[in-house]
């Protein structure tokens, strides 16, 4: 295995705990998830917690969530029939026409020093980023800084990463939500709150523990004029969870509500779940459970997407079996653009992330030298259409 660093509030090393085949849910360990630095995320956990133990642990919210999705289910098939039909909300906030205010890109300061890549990103071209910032790693606030201000000609959105200690300790949480807000502000102005709320690896056992969790955000409002909230940052293709974080009555409420669409054990772009959704329609699926939201405005982002590379080893996000050719990620990053700006119903799509040995447009060789990959010139082609059309 890997070697893997837990992401504990303060930052430093650790060897990942035993968790024990009887430990709890509600166990401390579990605040020390570890962190696998190879494909940037933590290790899953749920061979340690079974369906038994998370039902449990939180049986009524799953039954609520599951009561919602019944009760919303023929609303939502209705909405987005509409949709397929060619019905757009005129409230809809719809994406921009001009490409390099469409496609982003995610990134971290994990597989690059800041400066080399603020160098690449400014060489490309791309005008959005969203950076992640992890709560354990306040120490380093002063780089990530430097960091903002080296592409001073990007709209920077802040992804505020957690641990499974912020959702059990919301005073620790608000402490450092607001650190990082101060820190930020005013150059950033809209904030992701959280990381994979449907993922037990994220620190999340319940979509109710990531509604107590975002809710400390609405606090802020007061001292910060104009500040925007996205969430709730849910993975995959997966209406429950998503649902459960728009129509609820908690005080969170989303300006832009942001999922990470990864579609990548589908194949393309045009390969179907449950025999009917292709990304066109999982994306106007998800825009029907945002135009039924009582707690978002009408805007929806993509705030990942990526395809794990093939014989790549440790540093793939997935198994093997869903890995792919670096040219076959180009043309898919190309359909996935194309297909999500053609929908009128997604305003920005962020790719993540641009240097990474396992899924970036951009390899890291072994003697450290930097490598772009056939994505890399897809997605500056698509930067620089704006530029042929004119």
């Amino acid at each position: 295995m890997p070697h893997a660093r837990a992401f504990s509030s303060n930052g430093e090393s650790a060897t990942p705990p035993d968790l024990g085949e009887s430990a709890s849910v509600c166990s401390d360990s579990f605040a020390e998830i570890p962190w696998d630095h190879h494909s940037e995320q933590p290790y899953p956990i749920r061979h340690r917690r079974g369906i038994l133990t998370r039902l449990r642990y939180a049986w009524l919210d799953y039954l609520k969530t599951g009561l919602l999705a019944l009760l919303f289910l023929p609303l939502i098939a209705i909405t987005q029939l509409g949709l397929t039909s060619g019905y757009r909300p005129r409230s809809w906030i719809r994406p921009r026409q001009e490409p390099a205010d469409f496609a982003g890109l995610a990134v971290a300061l994990h597989s690059c020093d800041g400066p080399r890549l603020a160098e690449e990103i400014n060489e490309l071209g791309v005008r959005r980023i969203l950076l992640r910032i992890p709560t354990w790693e306040l120490d380093r606030l002063d780089e990530y800084l430097a960091f903002m201000d080296a592409i001073p000609d990007c709209h920077i959105v802040v992804c505020i990463m957690q641990n499974r200690s912020d959702v059990t300790e919301l005073d620790r949480w608000r402490r450092q939500l607001r650190t990082i807000i101060e820190a930020c502000w005013p150059r950033v102005t809209e904030f992701q709150i959280g990381q994979g709320s449907n993922r037990s690896k994220w620190g999340f056992f319940s979509t109710e523990e990531y509604l107590r969790f975002a809710s400390v955000a609405e606090e802020l409002r007061s001292d910060f004029p104009e500040i925007a909230f996205v969430g709730p940052g849910t993975l995959d293709f997966e209406t429950m969870p998503l649902l459960r974080a728009l129509v609820h009555g908690y005080p969170i409420r989303w300006d832009a509500v942001g999922c990470a669409l990864y579609i990548d054990r589908r194949g393309s772009p045009s390969g179907r779940q449950l025999l009917f959704f292709n990304l066109r329609q999982k994306i106007l699926h998800f825009a029907s459970c945002v135009r039924l939201a009582n707690k978002a405005e009408r805007r929806f982002w993509i705030t990942e997407v990526n395809w794990p590379l093939e014989n790549q080893g440790p540093y793939s996000p997935t198994g093997e079996e869903d890995c792919i050719s670096e040219e076959a990620t180009a043309a898919y990053l190309t359909e996935y653009y194309k297909t999500a700006m053609d929908t009128g119903l997604v305003e920005r799509v962020y790719w993540w992330q641009l240097v990474s040995k396992g899924f970036g447009l951009i390899d890291v060789e072994d003697d450290g030298s930097l490598r772009r990959r056939p994505a890399y010139y897809a997605f500056k082609a698509l930067l620089e259409e704006e530029n042929a059309r004119t």
